[in-house]
């Protein structure tokens, strides 16, 4: 399985003690992801006005190769040594469309770790769709994966306006203390 990149990601940091990595995924592998999200979209449950997410995705369905070099190369790029996979949502797509955004929450760590998600976004808006973590807004893009300690930080997204969709793969790993 080939989880390096031909070229360098940018590594950046973002409020809260966190960080992100711009171009994360090459254009084919964005390409191969966003074909692989939008055929789950069948899969997908309501989850408020323009808001709609597929959870477990391992579980339930036959992911791609390419969305386990991915996961793979978050493991590695991020070093992980001690970690279980998230158990509550696991991985999972969510899809925001006109006026779809996300409420203020935190997740549930188990006890000892933290749950933290590594957001990879697979297709923009034009307008609207940044996240929010611990109360600020932050500048992202495509094909960026941003990191978010989800049991730790109250994380929300603007809304979305216009035709193009927020979609974001949330790679879930529950991170020991």
């Amino acid at each position: 399985m080939n989880t390096r990149l031909n070229h360098q990601m940018k590594k950046i940091t973002i409020p809260n003690n966190s960080w992100a990595y711009e171009d994360f995924i090459t254009d084919e592998e964005q390409k191969d992801l966003l074909k692989f999200c939008k055929s789950l979209f069948i899969h997908a449950k309501e989850n408020g006005p323009g808001r709609f997410f597929c959870d477990q995705i391992v579980s339930k369905l036959n992911p791609p190769e390419v969305y386990f070099n991915v996961r793979n190369r978050i493991i590695q790029t991020e070093e992980f040594k001690n970690y279980k996979d998230d158990t509550v949502f696991g991985d999972f797509v969510g899809f925001n469309y006109e006026s779809g955004a996300i409420h203020e929450h935190t997740d549930k760590n188990l006890d000892g770790f933290v749950h933290t998600r590594y957001n990879l976004l697979i297709s923009f808006p034009e307008i609207g769709g940044q996240p929010i973590y611990g109360g600020k807004i932050i500048d992202v893009k495509e094909k960026m994966l941003w990191r978010c300690q989800a049991g730790l930080i109250e994380h929300a997204s603007t809304p979305v306006k216009g035709p193009k969709p927020r979609i974001n793969i949330s790679f879930g790993f529950q991170i020991k203390e």
